[in-house]
């Protein structure tokens, strides 16, 4: 069973809904908001990227250059919070549908992502903010061709 206190749960589920949000409504100044100053971020499993830190600005200026053109949504279940003082962690999964435009009329329109995430956390003045971001990939589906520096699975 998980004693994480609901007021602090619900907090931290908040921050990665909008962090999530700031993707799907192309909003970087929201995006900025959810993350610490550095972050650690892991998304070997879906890119040709080792793990590494990098700062708010750097993460930002990446997920822009490669997503301002889709439309996406992204969702996620299954979270579970482990809290400890002002740190957390939280793991879910994730479903992220991207299109290239408003109408899908083709597999060549759409890449689609299914996972799970794991994210560090920490409180800074009352907020939480992501501090690690790990993606696990399980299953890509479309046209990899919309989201450059993707790694092709054999599922």
């Amino acid at each position: 069973m998980n004693n994480t206190d609901p007021f602090e749960r619900l907090a931290i589920h908040d921050c990665l809904c909008n962090f999530q949000s700031a993707f799907d409504l192309l909003d970087w100044q929201l995006m900025e908001q959810c993350l610490w100053p550095e972050l650690h971020v892991d998304y070997s499993s879906f890119r040709n990227d080792p793990p590494r830190f990098m700062t708010r600005s750097e993460y930002i200026a990446l997920r822009k250059a490669a997503l301002s053109e889709l439309t996406m949504l992204h969702s996620f279940t299954n979270l579970f919070v482990t809290l400890n003082l002002d740190q957390a962690s939280a793991r879910c999964n994730y479903m992220i549908l991207r299109f290239r435009t408003d109408v899908c009329t083709s597999d060549v329109d759409f890449f689609h992502s299914y996972g799970r995430y794991f994210f560090d956390l920490k409180k800074d003045e009352g907020e939480w903010r992501i501090c690690g971001i790990k993606q696990q990939l399980v299953a890509n589906y479309g046209n990899l061709e919309l989201h450059p520096g993707i790694i092709k699975k054999n599922n």
